[in-house]
């Protein structure tokens, strides 16, 4: 007792706060938070590409080089000069400088930390609404499998990084923090510049403004009353975040184009798996009925009450789910919380004075050492590159003379303009914005289904080439026709060239052949 009381007061309480801290790294609910990464970890780890990934890529290292913005495409033969804008620059930019920094496996470290801090702000979102670690582990755990649907390295998961930000401070607000509302002109400054879901953040806004315009009861549906200045102050906190929507590289364009991807592309909508509507087939799609059913049932058993803003935003996020799959991390944020104000109900409180913190630090230290030392290598995260998409095809492109211009597959698009564009031009990308509005998405579908025009488009289009899955319906087209020979087959894809245009200006392609063409002719007859 000597020594205690021999020590400053001040070094007392600096010692007391410390070792606060030190206890809340180290607690069992953040414990849970671990384990819910950990289970992030182990889907993300082998690096989810989207087709789209390779052209945002693309964009940002052009960013990154040249320091300008792009203003039309230079990348496609079809829509070559039509005006066209990096609308999601920031997020191309950062993933373009991912891969700089450290190749496939600076993106796989960048696809699990913007995951993992979903996961974590999903976490602490459900927690916020229940107040019980346990029951929001539980929730986040039992939907989570229906947001891994969207976690493919997009700039789209800032987005939704932001719209969880946005969630949150206006969770606190609702709970009495009013400073929290100011973070949010400064997140829709970076969410404007970086994916145009901050279209959603304005939707959350509204709900909650609407849900505390006056006293609501009916059944189990509530609303309370905002105070005037609370009024007021998100009022002023939702005009500076508008305000701050023309501070981009573009000027006011990128506020518009949310609202010009949404009533201009029809053929993208019904065509693009992520715009249709909820399948049953995938089985994370049953989840979400299965989970959807279960919480309705629970509602009928016991009645559990509701503010108003809540339940439009749980109307909201299963309508654009049940229209577009994509929106399937939406789902997700709002379910939660919701399934854990459920789950509270049954779930045992936190007690801090039971808990084992250094237990806890062991098994989270263990953790990050596993997760570290089970990163894939950078030739394991090639094979699996090579596995999705026509490496391999792109480079007996870039080491023969194929003539003219080639059709590709709409989702080998992407990963051409970051291997070969703009030396080797493309006729089709993930870009469908500008594809569907110059008409050649139309085109393109045209002849991937093999329309009775599909011939003559590729004729009107000029087409010498095309690379395609080696399997898919046109590929065994052209390989019945007398007018194209294929060239290259491996697992993936193949190569065919129109025979009239071998000779493509004034360059014949060899007539001796190399042991190495040799090999691959001998494959594709033997069918591998």
């Amino acid at each position: 007792m000597a020594t205690e009381t021999m020590i400053p007061v001040h070094e007392q309480e600096e010692r007391s706060v410390f070792q606060r801290a030190l206890r809340k790294c180290f607690s069992f609910p953040v414990f849970l938070g671990a384990i819910l990464v950990g289970a992030n970890f182990t889907v993300e780890r082998g690096l989810r590409l989207d087709p789209d990934t390779w052209w945002h890529m693309k964009y940002g290292d052009m960013i990154l080089q040249t320091g300008r913005w792009p203003t039309v495409d230079n990348w496609s033969f079809t829509v070559h000069g039509m005006p066209r804008v990096a609308y999601e620059w920031g997020g191309e930019v950062i993933t373009a400088l991912a891969y700089r920094l450290g190749g496939l496996r600076g993106l796989d470290v960048l696809l699990i930390t913007l995951t993992s801090t979903i996961v974590i702000l999903l976490y602490y979102f459900a927690w916020l609404r229940c107040r019980n670690p346990k029951a929001a582990f539980a929730g986040t755990l039992l939907i989570l499998p229906v947001a891994l649907v969207g976690f493919t390295l997009r700039p789209q998961l800032i987005g939704y990084i932001f719209l969880l930000l946005t969630l949150i401070s206006l969770e606190r607000f609702r709970q009495g923090e009013q400073m929290t509302l100011w973070a949010l002109p400064p997140i829709f400054l970076l969410w404007v510049n970086i994916h145009g879901s901050f279209t959603l953040g304005f939707m959350v806004l509204g709900l909650y403004w609407l849900g505390g315009l006056k006293n609501f009861s009916s059944g189990e549906l509530t609303s309370i009353r905002w105070q005037p200045a609370q009024r007021i102050h998100m009022e002023l906190v939702c005009l500076l975040s508008l305000l701050v929507l023309p501070l981009t590289p573009y000027g006011t364009q990128l506020a518009a184009v949310p609202f010009e991807v949404g009533t201009s592309l029809p053929l993208n909508f019904a065509d693009i798996v992520e715009w249709q509507p909820l399948n049953a087939n995938y089985w994370e799609a049953r989840l979400l009925l299965v989970l959807l059913f279960a919480f309705i049932a629970a509602q009928i058993a016991f009645h559990f009450p509701y503010r108003l803003e809540e339940f439009g935003l749980f109307l909201l996020a299963a309508y654009l789910t049940f229209v577009h799959f994509r929106f399937a991390i939406l789902y997700a944020i709002i379910f939660a919380p919701l399934a854990a104000s459920i789950l509270s109900r049954w779930a045992p409180g936190y007690d801090p004075k039971i808990d084992k913190y250094a237990l806890n630090a062991i098994l989270i230290f263990a953790a990050l050492v596993t997760f570290a030392w089970y990163l894939p290598s950078k030739g394991t995260l090639q094979k699996h590159i090579s596995e999705e998409y026509p490496v391999q095809a792109v480079s007996y492109l870039q080491n023969h003379a194929v003539p003219g211009r080639m059709f590709n597959e709409y989702f080998f698009g992407g990963y051409l303009v970051w291997t070969m564009a703009p030396k080797r031009r493309v006729f089709i990308d993930g870009r469908g914005d500008i594809f569907e509005r110059a008409g050649v998405f139309s085109d393109y579908m045209d002849v991937i289904n093999l329309k009775t025009d599909a011939l003559a488009v590729l004729q009107t289009y000029r087409i010498d080439s095309c690379l395609l899955y080696q399997n898919s319906p046109l590929a065994t087209l052209l390989a019945a026709s007398p007018d194209w020979r294929r060239t290259y087959r491996d697992k993936i894809s193949a190569v065919f060239v129109r025979k009239a245009t071998e000779n493509y200006h004034g360059n014949a392609v060899p007539k001796t052949r190399t042991n190495a063409e040799a090999e691959q002719e001998e494959k594709v007859n033997t069918g591998i």
